[in-house]
């Protein structure tokens, strides 16, 4: 009888111990669960399953999260791209650099007719559903930076105008 209570007491314990090493490896599994941002913002996990069905598992993304919009960046054959998700998971839009080169001659006589003097310098090609693609321009010039949004259709907006320090000072 001895015997059979020990076995019953060294089983009960056993499981005791069990039981709690399942417990602290789900709480380790679900702390863990969220995809982090670099800050540390935590990803919606629905965000990243659909982030994850559209583009693979394998792709190696980091997130963002700007002010409410969560930014997936990852790598698609030699070129980064964003995605841009809304809270509650729908797609807001695509984006990438482009080369200047690439920008829509129409786009680029828009701007050139806006501001008189400048050179482009980078292009973010912005892909909206719904919406006509938009560059954000940057154009810097002797004294002055700026960071346009301009598309196809003729619209154009001065986003940012930034003074440039001259080199004699």
């Amino acid at each position: 009888m001895l015997l059979k209570k020990q076995t019953i007491t060294i089983n009960l314990k056993f499981y005791q111990m069990k039981k709690n090493v399942i417990f602290l490896l789900l709480m380790a599994v679900t702390l863990s669960v969220f995809a982090k941002t670099p800050n540390g913002d935590k990803v919606d996990p629905f965000i990243e399953a659909k982030f994850k069905k559209e583009f693979g598992s394998s792709v190696n993304v980091s997130w963002k999260n700007v002010e409410g919009i969560y930014v997936a960046t990852f790598i698609d054959k030699g070129t980064t791209k964003d995605v841009y998700y809304f809270d509650n998971g729908d797609i807001l839009g695509f984006g990438k650099s482009v080369p200047r080169n690439m920008l829509p001659e129409s786009t680029k006589e828009l701007i050139n007719e806006r501001i008189s003097s400048g050179l482009i310098q980078t292009v973010y090609e912005f892909r909206e559903t719904g919406a006509p693609t938009r560059y954000f321009v940057t154009v810097v010039s002797k004294t002055y930076s700026l960071i346009v949004a301009a598309n196809e259709f003729g619209q154009f907006e001065v986003l940012q105008k930034i003074k440039n320090k001259s080199f004699a000072e």
